[in-house]
């Protein structure tokens, strides 16, 4: 062998040692130095990490009536799916009744989060499931997962109050993330009622669940589990059995009104307030919707825009309330010592004010009135004679320590309106305005104010913050919030001028009221009675306020029954009246216990 040939063999020998080191030092790498790394890699893509969802927690009413529940249910969902895979998407679509494109959306929406299934829809039939099931093996990535859904008991009954849960938006999400709270994509949230303003008491903590799986995604066993913790459940102020009684009251006379051929009808409102504590006992917003069907019927619900069945008209919407006002030009006039209970102004069907320059009428004559009878007939003139003396300013700070023209305090739901007062603010404001400013013409004001209008003149001027959420409770039962009585403000006017007013509103529901028919109800009811003129096209609005039973206040309420009144009468003394009757009637109270 010549050393030519030996150098070749040593070079190549040099050549073989040293990728032989480079190879062991290489495995040493991968083996001993990033052992852990790859060990946990090679895990992660046998095993995966799967959230639970936390059960809901429970709403309640005040009696311990349960309203919103959870029930067992079926989604459908997409693990480790291919958005390419355009034949399963097709059939997706078609069974489930959606569009090709909203799938895609879901699972490129996705993308970028951690690994969780991508729901794409809730709460599916079992026969929905059945087909699934069929084709399991032709479906890669789709997995039925069970869920529960949120039910509300009674459908529409307290609607309004409750709200709905429905799926996130990616602005909530962004928006609970700016708060540092971490919700998924495919989570639910409360979207409005107590249901929204309450949503992270309501939410439970999630839990995880550590799954095997196959080389084609799908689960093989279960390693590990972290059990959900429950949303805490809470308990609300409302009486379910006055709130079904008022809500029956007012869509029967509604309903009533409309086969009668008043086209314009459809619309109507009932607050009802404990005037000892400001605890909502019952709150009805006409028309409703049922929450378990709200999906399905979203959109024909948010096209109604005539009737809004979507919107929450306690809180939201506003009206002049007519004669139900006149309570506040009264005791102002009596706080200012501008009259007494004995002066007298006398009724002659029509008067003159700003040296002649406006003329107020009266639907009839009344002769020479007092306080109290000016307000059992609702006299016009009278009151008008009450504002004039007043003049705007002081009328209208007597409104606004009533809380007019401001938002009650209420936490409980969102979106509640401040309304407005006819006051000197208002642009269009001329001298004439006063006269319906005292009348309760021109105003905007929420039936919830005038409920604690209502709740002031019982009880003597105390301001109590409107509540609806009692307590709430964990999932051991454990009390971890009790809401107390709060006083916003508290109006120091002399018990006198309070048993004056009292007094006449006690005569409107007695001979020579203008409710009489009221003193057969089963417990005495003080109230003013209200018509609200809207404009010449439109129907008048028809109004009660007051409280029951008269010498010991327990409720204190507010009815309004939009454009009711195409012929005479009232359509809100009805309500009230039904509500009251059955209520304190001792065989209602009888079956109830």
């Amino acid at each position: 062998m010549n050393r030519s040939l030996q150098r070749r063999l040593r070079v190549f020998s040099g050549l073989v040692v040293l990728l032989a080191l480079l190879l062991t030092a290489r495995l040493a790498w991968l083996q001993i130095y990033n052992f852990e790394y790859y060990r946990a890699s090679a895990e992660d893509n046998r095993q995966r990490q799967l959230p639970i969802a936390a059960p809901r927690g429970e709403i309640f009413a005040a009696d311990g009536e349960l309203l919103a529940a959870n029930r067992p249910g079926f989604a459908v969902s997409l693990l480790d799916f291919d958005v390419r895979d355009g034949e399963t998407i097709s059939y997706l679509a078609e069974l489930l009744a959606m569009d090709e494109e909203y799938i895609r959306e879901r699972v490129r929406g996705e993308r970028f989060r951690s690994f969780a299934p991508i729901q794409i829809a809730g709460n599916v039939s079992p026969e929905v499931v059945a087909k699934l099931e069929e084709r399991r093996l032709d479906l890669p990535g789709v997995i039925i997962e069970t869920q529960l859904v949120r039910e509300y008991v009674h459908g529409s009954l307290a609607a309004h109050v409750l709200g709905y849960v429905g799926p996130i938006s990616r602005r909530q999400i962004e928006e609970m993330q700016a708060q540092g709270i971490f919700y998924r994509g495919t989570d639910a949230i409360g979207q409005a009622g107590v249901e929204f303003v309450w949503e992270q008491t309501l939410r439970g903590q999630e839990g995880t669940l550590l799954v095997e799986k196959n080389r084609f995604g799908r689960r093989t066993r279960v390693l590990a589990k972290e059990d959900p913790v429950p949303g805490n459940s809470i308990y609300l102020t409302l009486d379910a059995r006055l709130q079904e009684i008022a809500e029956q009251a007012l869509r029967e006379v509604i309903e009533n009104l409309v086969e009668s051929g008043n086209t314009q009808a459809g619309r109507g409102s009932v607050v009802i307030i404990d005037p000892r504590s400001g605890a909502i006992r019952a709150m009805v917003s006409y028309p409703a919707y049922d929450p378990n069907t709200l999906a399905q019927n979203f959109k024909e619900l948010a096209a109604d825009r005539r009737n809004q069945p979507l919107r929450n008209k306690t809180i939201q919407d506003f009206h002049p309330v007519g004669s139900t006002f006149k309570m506040l030009p009264g005791i102002a006039a009596l706080e200012e010592g501008l009259i007494n209970e004995q002066s007298r102004v006398t009724c002659r069907g029509v008067a003159t004010f700003f040296n002649g320059r406006q003329t107020s009428r009266c639907l009839k004559v009344h002769g020479a009135l007092s306080i109290i009878p000016a307000i059992a007939q609702s006299c016009n003139i009278f009151f008008y004679e009450m504002g004039y003396r007043l003049g705007i300013d002081r009328l209208t700070s007597y409104a606004e320590s009533f809380g007019f023209g401001s938002p009650t305090g209420l936490n409980d739901l969102s979106g509640e309106a401040a309304g407005s007062l006819n006051g000197r603010a208002r642009l269009d404001f001329m001298p004439g305005n006063l006269m319906g400013a005292s009348i309760g013409q021109g105003h905007e004001i929420t039936a919830l104010q005038m409920a604690n209008f209502a709740a002031m003149l019982a009880n003597g001027g105390t301001h109590f913050r409107p509540y609806l959420v009692q307590t709430a409770k964990n999932h051991l039962g454990e009390l971890i919030f009790n809401a107390k009585p709060e006083v916003i403000r508290q109006l120091e006017y002399s018990e006198k001028n309070w048993d004056i007013i009292r007094q006449g509103m006690k005569n409107v529901t007695d001979f020579g009221g203008t409710a009489p028919s009221m003193r057969q109800l089963p417990v005495k009811v003080a109230g003013k009675t209200g018509t609200v003129e809207v404009s010449s096209l439109r129907y008048s609005h028809s109004t009660f306020v007051g409280y029951a039973p008269a010498e010991a206040p327990e409720l204190a309420f507010y009815v309004i029954v939009e454009n009711s009144l195409h012929r005479p009468g009232s359509s809100a003394v009805p309500v009230i009246s039904q509500i009251i009757r059955e209520y304190y009637s001792p065989a209602s109270a009888a079956e109830q216990q």
